[in-house]
């Protein structure tokens, strides 16, 4: 596995065992090297805030480009996407 994915992985595995940002339906991690961008919607600013925070915390992340849109009607109950990682 490129460590690009396994640093994708451990993200989406830090944010699915955080019980702040575990029920986020709707987010995409895509890992370049060191480098983390988050795209998809949650539901407030301060939860977009705290899935960077955990993100930032992970082993290997140098950089984290957040780029979640703020729906207050996102959707809640099991946030992993089917995996697009990318070199």
């Amino acid at each position: 596995m490129p460590q690009s994915q396994k640093l994708a992985h451990a993200v989406e595995d830090a944010l699915a065992k955080d019980e702040r940002t575990a029920d986020i339906s709707s987010l995409h991690v895509k890992a370049v090297g060191p480098a983390i961008f988050l795209d998809g919607e949650v539901e407030t600013r301060e939860l977009a805030e705290t899935v960077e925070e955990v993100t930032k915390k992970v082993q290997g992340v140098g950089m984290v480009r957040n780029r979640l849109q703020i729906n207050p009607q996102a959707r809640t109950g099991g946030w992993r996407e089917a995996h697009r990682h990318e070199e």
